[in-house]
């Protein structure tokens, strides 16, 4: 009896069905001949034509004139500009809104049948497709971000790669006229720095800087346990950034996501990064539409990610150097009192990110609440500074001692890997020597010159103070391994005299400091003062000696 009576119900939901089809059907056909544009060409037609009809549904604004009718997001457009120069309709109801009541009936519908399969046995896979469909309805709101209230002037210290960052705001300004000039513009924006430095924030204020949808992600959003759901939330965030470009989707901790695929040890992780790799691919660079990443950790990143065409450009965020420190510390004491000088906090902060500045500031504000003073002062500071803390360590504090340490070490590695013939990228007092290897070729010299590079700072420390310093320990364990390598790519020595190899090699280090000395005292000096200095600068002092 029970198999008659489901017989039965088959022909009634069958025809149901058909009635929801077809009112799918006429909503469709309603719909057809409507124009999706973005909100820049939305804006230009209304411009060209003053005589057009203006109407709201839903989430999107409607124009209709001799030329056609055509549509745009609504959250993409300056509706308190359009409501002040046009007369606008609004209507409460919409094709969508019915399209919406059509899918209900249409689940209500297929959610009858599942029952009637259930009972013939079918019905585990039939409710997990319900339970699928109806999680895709309601899991995908992206909804863009406008940052009016963040510009350029809210970010300190992000002096040497403003230019970077302007051309990419020009861009997003002005697609159209790089299209003109057949520029192909960067695809994809890297920023890489560690925690702290304002990532976030630099891509915050380029989408305010550019006036654009900004779409913020992280690269977490798109990890699922169920399979291709990561896949279709990229696919449905570049479709949405692509229909209101110009725009910028950001992908924050973009290595959740990017890992090499031989790293990811998961099927869903490999099918989300081969999706954002194909949506990377599936637009033009004229666009409109740039995608920016952050990330602290480059190394682990897939190759393909970072091949030209995607990430193709790299903007590398160091920490501030005691310059830029004094800008941040004055941009956060804009609006607070305080009696202290902002270049000796600068001067006490090295290795301090911008947000550790940030909490040292309202940390010491809040000190002086509790003390009831009116304004901050370096007391404040100090008697706050070893509680600002980040994960387990500390931020280090370098004393006036260390500093000069730290520098003669940094300025005598700088110099000595001039003098032997390596390109210098960077130069820092908290920052590590960074040689430019352009050769593919190695040699033996190479090798050995390395190792010296090695030990030049704590070989000169040793000089000068007469002791080893915690830097001379692991300089001296790298100089062996380039001597072991040099041995066992040349048979250079015989192993057991390596020990021996290393001392006349400090000993012919020690001569070569010697006459160098002048220009590492002079260098070492700048490094106090300025923390960073360009590899330009060495170079002048070493030609200054011979």
């Amino acid at each position: 009896m029970q198999f008659i009576k489901d017989k039965k119900a088959k022909p009634i939901i069958i025809v149901s069905a058909l009635i929801v089809l077809a009112i799918l059907i006429t909503i469709i056909i309603k719909s057809m001949g409507v124009n999706l544009v973005s909100a820049n060409e939305f804006n230009k037609i209304l411009e060209d034509n003053k005589q057009s009809k203006i109407y709201i549904q839903d989430r999107y604004i409607y124009l209709k004139n001799s030329k056609g009718k055509f549509k745009t997001a609504l959250s993409g457009v300056n509706r308190a500009k359009i409501y002040s120069k046009y007369p606008v309709e609004v209507y409460s109801k919409s094709s969508s809104s019915l399209l919406y009541i059509a899918v209900l009936l249409l689940l209500s519908i297929l959610i009858a049948l599942l029952v009637i399969l259930r009972r013939n046995g079918n019905s585990s896979q039939a409710i997990g497709a319900v339970r699928e469909q109806n999680s895709e309805l309601l899991e995908n709101n992206i909804t863009p971000e406008y940052n009016q209230d963040i510009s350029f002037k809210d970010v300190a210290g992000i002096s040497s790669v403003k230019e970077d960052l302007e051309e990419i705001i020009s861009f997003l300004k002005s697609p159209l006229k790089y299209k003109k000039l057949n520029i192909r513009m960067p695809k994809g924006l890297l920023l890489v720095g560690p925690p702290g430095v304002g990532k976030t924030l630099i891509a915050k204020a380029i989408s305010a800087e550019a006036n654009v949808p900004f779409f913020y992600h992280s690269g977490a959003n798109f990890v699922h346990i169920y399979a291709g759901m990561g896949a279709k939330r990229v696919k449905e965030l570049f479709n949405k950034a692509k229909e209101m470009a110009p725009s910028i989707i950001f992908i924050d901790e973009i290595d959740s996501v990017g890992k090499n695929r031989g790293s990811l040890g998961s099927d869903e992780r490999e099918a989300t990064l081969n999706q954002l790799l194909v949506e990377m691919d599936g637009f033009s660079s004229n666009a409109g539409v740039v995608v920016i990443g952050a990330t602290n950790r480059i190394d682990v990143l897939d190759s393909a990610l970072l091949r030209p065409g995607r990430f193709d450009r790299r903007v590398f965020i160091e920490l501030p150097n005691i310059k830029e420190r004094e800008q941040i510390l004055k941009l956060y004491l804009q609006d607070k009192k305080h009696n202290f000088v902002v270049a000796e906090v600068a001067k006490l902060t090295a290795g301090f990110s911008p947000a550790a500045l940030e909490t040292l500031i309202n940390e010491a504000a809040l000190n002086a609440i509790k003390l009831h003073k009116n304004s901050i002062d370096l007391e404040d500071i100090l008697s706050v500074k070893d509680r600002v803390i980040f994960g387990k360590k500390p931020i280090p504090m370098l004393s006036s001692k260390e500093r000069e340490i730290q520098a003669i070490y940094q300025a005598t590695k700088a110099v000595v890997a001039h003098w032997l013939g390596f390109k210098v990228d960077r130069v820092g007092l908290l920052i590590s020597i960074n040689i430019n290897k352009d050769s593919l070729l190695t040699s033996k010299e190479s090798i050995l010159n390395l190792a010296k590079v090695e030990l030049g700072g704590s070989v000169y420390l040793k000089q000068i103070y007469n002791d080893i310093f915690s830097q001379g320990v692991k300089d001296r364990a790298k100089a062996k391994e380039l001597i072991k390598e040099a041995n066992t790519n040349y048979s250079l020595i015989d192993s057991n005299k390596q020990d021996s190899k290393l001392e006349s090699i400090i000993e012919e280090l020690e001569g070569t400091i010697a006459s160098l000395e002048q220009a590492i005292e002079k260098i070492a000096k700048k490094l106090q003062e300025n923390e960073q200095i360009e590899p330009k600068e060495i170079a002048k002092e070493i030609d200054a000696l011979f």
